[in-house]
């Protein structure tokens, strides 16, 4: 009796887990069949290894000024395009591809770390907000609304200011870019947390919430297992497209003078090129369409991604 009991129990885990299988692996097809949305997944892969590899890829350090003395062979302070040096030299005599692909890591771990911050703190109170709701939502929402009339970019430059000025000794020292992925991920949470709210105030109406909540689970339990998976696709969405507004941001900050300029930056980049913008337009080009090109693929997957998730849209 005993083993037929406990092969009983093991029986609605398998189904579960099977049912789990089966439904990612759905959605993996439906990603596949999207031209469009792989193209974008591959060369989203691609800015991710070259931020992580692209020490073995270069010939020469992103701040090395060598390229700037070899004129005899296609490099010199400004030089245009060449063979040896595919992206040109810019005015302090840095190789540029060398820097794009340096500044690469930069961006990315800005646009990453930044939404990482902002999902963690949308998602955490837009769960309580829209389970508990009354007096919690109410408090919570009054709290979203002073952080959306916050402007975020205004803080950034009165803090990046502080520090650089030497006017905090609790923020002295601390590198600037880290300041900029801190502050665009702590005042970029609230739209999220309104839209979380939002659904799980949907789903928690829904006659299987009821269920299970007279069955016994916990708030945890119910918030984690039950509801949050199934106010996943919208969060994916939102956090694909603040990762893409990161990389804007700091590009942004950074292109005003903001950023800090020996960190190699495709922002930096872009704003130490406009001395040189008539004569030398490819400094600015060769980091900026680098910043579209990326921003557009992570929207274009992060759009698919949502329409694959979509339950409505389930063969």
């Amino acid at each position: 009796m005993s083993t037929s009991t406990a092969q009983e129990k093991k029986q609605p885990r398998l189904k579960e887990v099977s049912a789990s299988q089966n439904q990612w692996i759905a959605i993996i097809n439906r990603l596949r069949r999207n031209k469009v949305a792989m193209l974008a997944f591959y060369y989203i892969t691609l800015n991710v290894l070259l931020a992580i590899f692209y020490p073995l890829l270069i010939q020469f350090g992103p701040v090395a000024n060598a390229p700037g003395k070899d004129s005899k062979f296609g490099g010199g302070v400004n030089a245009h395009p060449t063979l040896k040096y595919p992206g040109g030299v810019d005015q302090q005599g840095f190789d540029i591809f060398s820097r794009l692909l340096a500044g690469s890591e930069v961006s990315i771990l800005v646009g990453i770390f930044a939404t990482l911050i902002s999902m963690a703190l949308g998602i955490a109170v837009g769960l309580i907000a829209g389970y508990f709701q009354g007096k919690v939502e109410e408090i919570l929402m009054r709290i979203v609304d002073l952080f959306l009339a916050v402007p975020s970019l205004l803080i950034a430059i009165v803090l990046v200011s502080i520090i650089t000025q030497g006017k905090s000794d609790i923020l002295q020292g601390m590198p600037t870019v880290w300041v900029i992925t801190f502050v665009i991920g702590f005042f970029g949470w609230a739209g999220l947390a309104r839209l979380v709210t939002a659904n799980v105030k949907q789903v928690s109406s829904l006659e299987y919430v009821s269920a299970v909540r007279i069955m016994g689970a916990s708030n945890v339990r119910i918030l984690l297992v039950h509801i949050f998976p199934n106010v996943l696709a919208p969060i994916i969405v939102v956090g694909a497209l603040f990762v893409a507004g990161a990389i804007l941001s700091e590009a942004g900050l950074s292109f005003l003078g903001i950023g800090d300029p020996n960190t190699v930056s495709w922002g930096v980049m872009v704003s130490l090129s406009r001395q040189t913008m008539t004569t030398n337009p490819e400094q600015a080009l060769i980091p900026g369409f680098a910043i579209f090109f990326l921003v557009l693929a992570i929207n274009l997957f992060g759009d698919a991604l949502r329409d694959a998730l979509d339950p409505k849209l389930k063969e």
